[in-house]
């Protein structure tokens, strides 16, 4: 698909090399070349490890992120498999010893519709939920399935960032649930609209789910209630707490919506 021009070019570029990540119009097209990013230290992943390990539960658990070559690996895997299931994701044109190529992918990053005014921020929401449900549909998982990483393009959602592979650690009924609880995390405490507006699109996705899909999340609720005592205010304690604290407020009133309705 790419020239040996154009092969060349990206090879002799000192910009992905220098900051991983460069896009270059080239004439096929403009594309984003991706070098390979340095194993990542365990330290990285602490606060998820801590509230793994505080709320005993394995949806929190670091998934394993290798980086180097095998990272590149995974995520060049990832990506022709979600691809042949029909999942929205950046075109793979070129897989190089150090670096992938792919289309650019334009559009507006989730969370720029979130902060927008409220019905595009509550459109942009349920619109996220939905894509999610028709990803899990298609019997697949996305890991990294947080605002900053789905793009809204004129034919959909868009998904980016593959480098690692939950299915090394748990199984797909858990890598899915994983997902449902990043995407919330990533959302709720940001999207510009009522949570009791957010709450009614999340009620009409979680009947649907699969019965083992939804039991995880409840159980990642009851698990992580506590953590809805946590600061709201994002200064001083920034935007981690602040994203806990409303993650875990939003699921603790689902489950007393849920048990009041029984």
């Amino acid at each position: 698909m790419l020239s040996p021009a154009s092969l060349e070019r990206i090879a002799a570029s000192p910009g992905w090399r220098r900051h991983r990540i460069e896009v270059m119009d080239l004439p096929e097209g403009r594309v984003v070349v991706k070098g390979q990013r340095p194993p990542r230290s365990a330290a990285r992943f602490w606060l998820m490890r801590l509230l793994a390990r505080w709320t005993h539960n394995p949806l929190l658990r670091p998934v394993p992120a290798p980086g180097g070559a095998a990272g590149q690996a995974t995520e060049a895997r990832r990506l022709r498999e979600l691809a042949a299931a029909g999942v929205h994701v950046p075109a793979l044109w070129h897989e190089g010893p150090d670096h992938l190529v792919m289309a650019y992918v334009a559009g507006t990053p989730l969370p720029a519709s979130l902060v927008g005014d409220e019905e595009a921020a509550l459109a942009a929401f349920r619109s996220a939920l939905d894509a999610l449900a028709d990803v899990h549909a298609r019997g697949q998982y996305l890991s990294q399935a947080f605002a900053r990483n789905m793009v809204q393009t004129s034919t959909g959602f868009v998904y980016l960032d593959f480098e690692d592979d939950p299915l090394e650690v748990m199984t797909l009924i858990d890598a899915q649930a994983r997902d449902w609880l990043a995407l919330l995390l990533s959302t709720v405490w940001m999207t510009n609209a009522p949570r009791a507006h957010l709450a009614q699109h999340w009620r009409a996705v979680a009947a649907r789910l699969p019965v083992p899909v939804r039991e995880r999340i409840d159980d990642a609720a009851r698990r992580l209630a506590w953590l809805r005592h946590l600061p709201s205010r994002r200064d001083p304690w920034g935007r981690d707490v602040v994203s806990l604290q409303a993650l875990a407020a939003f699921l603790a009133e689902e489950q007393r919506f849920h048990s009041a309705s029984l």
